[in-house]
């Protein structure tokens, strides 16, 4: 089916593979064209910044008995990864409302993708497979690094299919963004937080729900 290109949302996340663990435990963000970009992992972040006069470093050390905190830096990128993630959610809910197929169809494109980086970005700061759950992760096998998969032909296909599709994923849409806001004021972008403990319960749960809704899996 015919795509409606725009400019998509959302930060780009790259998810590594690490050949000792044999695992995706760290991934690559970055905001624009600048080619700068930071890096989260369980163990030490970066921040690589990126100008005509050569790459800054910048290295977030962590000792191995924090890990699971959520430190500073990780923080602060994670919060402007969750911005970027509003403003699809938004999008995703208008074009669902508008029916707007096209739009939802050329977003489909980038935005299971941009799921599973998130989903591994807040395992690699919390420094365990389980910081989010499983049944949040969003295989490879459900999309395609292209504009013209047919499995988001079958995905909008199911969503357009009935009313309570699209219902389920609005309101599902509207939940999260709102407990990712909440999560932002709660946590990410409080700065009397505290680190021994997490905010991000109702997130976790919105984000689940809200990506079983999107692949069309069982409750």
């Amino acid at each position: 089916m015919p795509r409606t290109p725009f400019r998509i949302p959302l930060a780009r996340i790259a998810v590594a593979f690490d050949e000792e663990t044999r695992g995706y435990n760290q991934v690559r963000i970055s905001f624009d064209e600048s080619g700068s970009y930071a890096i989260i992992a369980p163990g030490d972040d970066r921040f690589v910044r990126v100008s005509r006069r050569g790459d800054e470093n910048t290295v977030y050390r962590e000792s191995p008995e924090k890990a699971y905190q959520l430190s500073d830096f990780e923080a602060k990128i994670i919060s402007d990864v969750s911005r970027t993630l509003i403003s699809a959610l938004n999008e995703f809910e208008n074009s669902l409302k508008n029916e707007a197929w096209g739009r939802l169809l050329y977003l489909d494109s980038y935005f299971p993708r941009f799921l599973r980086g998130f989903h591994v970005m807040i395992c690699a700061a919390k420094g365990s497979t389980e910081a989010l759950p499983r049944s949040a992760l969003v295989s490879e096998d459900d999309y395609d690094v292209s504009t013209s998969s047919p499995k988001s032909d079958v995905r909008v296909n199911m969503w357009r299919s009935s009313e309570d599709n699209i219902m389920k994923l609005r309101i599902a849409a509207r939940e999260l963004a709102h407990q990712t806001r909440e999560w932002q004021k709660k946590e990410l972008n409080n700065s009397k937080r505290n680190p021994e403990f997490s905010y991000s319960t109702d997130f976790d749960r919105a984000f689940t729900a809200f990506v079983r809704n999107y692949l069309g899996r069982a409750p």
